[in-house]
C-alpha cells in the first residue's frame, strides 16, 4: 500500500484525522521524567525514552499517526538520536504511522543523506525508518528530487512546506504574482499526480497552517489530491472552525496536528482532579477528537 492508502486506512480505523506531535520540552515533562532529565544528556534521553513509551500507550488507541519533532531530540546529541529512534520504533510497535518532522532541504548528495536517514536505506538501516518526512522545498526542484526518489523507493510519504503557520511566513511565501507559496503548491500537485494510491490521494502532501483557515480552500483547489498537514491546532490558536474545506465528504484530505495542547494537558488546573498525567493527557486528546468531528465524516 502507498503511504496515502496506509494513512487513510488507519484514519478510518481510528475515526479521526487528529495527529499528535512529539515535541518534548525537558522543563515541561511530567514527573518523574522532568527531574531525571536535569541530570545530564544521557539521563535526559533515558527519561524521554520512558516518557514516550508511556505517552504512546495513551495515544495509540485514539489516533492514526504521530509526528516527532527531531529538533527537540537532537539537542541531546548522540543520546537524543537514541531517544528519537526509540520513539519512532515504539510508535510503530503500537501500530502508529510516523511522520518525521525534520523539515530537511538541501541539494544533491546532502538531500540523499537526509532522506536516507529518515526514510531508510544505506547506513540508516540502523535508524528506524519513518513513514513520511517533512521537507523544506524552498531551495528548488533539485533539492526535492532526492526526497521524492527516496520516498518512492521506501513507499513513504512527503509533506512539503507550502504555507506555514508562523506569523512571519508571508514575508517570503506571499511574495510575487502568483505568490511563491502558490508556485510551491502547484509543484506539489505536479509531483503528486504520478503518485496516487487507490484511495485517490497522493503520497506527496503539503503543510498549510491550521491558523490560516481562510486560505485552505485556495490551496485545496491548487492541490486537489494532496493530503494537507494542518499544524497549529490548539496552543497556536488553530481550531476546527474553517478547516472543512481541506476535507472531502468522506472526511479525508488532511491530518490535524496538536502538540502542546496535548503534551502539556497534565498542567491544566481544570484537570487536577485526575490523579495521573496519563488521564489528563487522554482527556485533552478526547477533546481534540470531539472538536474535529464536524470536519470528519467518519467520527469515532
Amino acid at each position: 500500500m502507498s503511504f496515502a492508502d496506509r494513512l487513510y486506512a488507519a484514519i478510518s480505523t481510528k475515526g479521526t484525522p487528529a495527529m499528535v506531535g512529539l515535541d518534548p520540552r525537558f522543563d515541561r515533562l511530567p514527573e518523574p521524567f522532568r527531574a531525571h532529565a536535569k541530570a545530564g544528556p544521557k539521563q535526559a534521553a533515558d527519561a524521554l525514552i520512558e516518557y514516550h513509551r508511556c505517552l504512546l500507550d495513551v495515544i495509540a488507541p485514539h489516533v492514526a499517526i504521530v509526528k516527532p519533532q527531531s529538533a527537540f531530540f537532537e539537542q541531546l546529541g548522540e543520546h537524543g538520536f537514541r531517544a528519537l529512534a526509540d520513539a519512532v520504533q515504539s510508535a510503530k510497535d503500537r501500530g502508529l504511522l510516523v511522520l518525521m518532522d525534520a523539515k530537511r532541504g538541501d541539494i544533491g548528495s546532502t538531500s540523499e543523506a537526509y532522506a536516507s536517514t529518515f526514510l531508510g536505506g544505506g547506513w540508516s538501516d540502523a535508524f528506524p525508518a519513518s513513514d513520511a518526512l517533512t521537507v523544506n522545498p524552498y531551495l528548488g526542484e533539485d533539492a526535492c528530487e532526492p526526497f521524492l526518489e527516496a520516498a518512492d523507493r521506501a513507499n513513504a510519504g512527503l509533506f512539503l512546506l507550502v504555507k506555514t503557520s508562523n506569523p512571519g511566513a508571508g514575508c517570503f511565501q506571499d511574495h510575487g504574482e502568483p505568490p511563491l507559496a502558490d508556485i510551491v503548491a502547484q509543484k506539489v500537485a505536479d509531483w503528486g499526480a504520478n503518485r496516487l494510491g487507490s484511495s485517490g490521494w497522493s503520497s506527496v502532501g503539503a503543510v498549510v497552517g491550521a491558523t490560516r483557515p481562510e486560505e485552505l480552500a485556495h490551496f485545496r483547489k491548487l492541490m486537489p489530491h494532496a493530503t494537507i498537514l494542518l499544524p497549529g491546532f490548539g496552543f497556536q490558536g488553530g481550531t476546527a472552525e474553517g478547516l472543512s474545506s481541506a476535507f472531502n465528504a468522506r472526511g479525508e484530505g488532511a491530518v490535524v496536528n496538536a502538540s502542546r495542547s496535548i503534551l502539556f494537558a497534565f498542567e491544566r488546573k481544570d484537570l487536577q482532579h485526575l490523579s495521573t498525567w496519563q488521564e489528563r493527557t487522554e482527556i485533552a486528546l478526547l477533546e481534540m477528537k470531539q472538536a474535529l468531528k464536524p470536519v470528519s465524516a467518519n467520527p469515532a
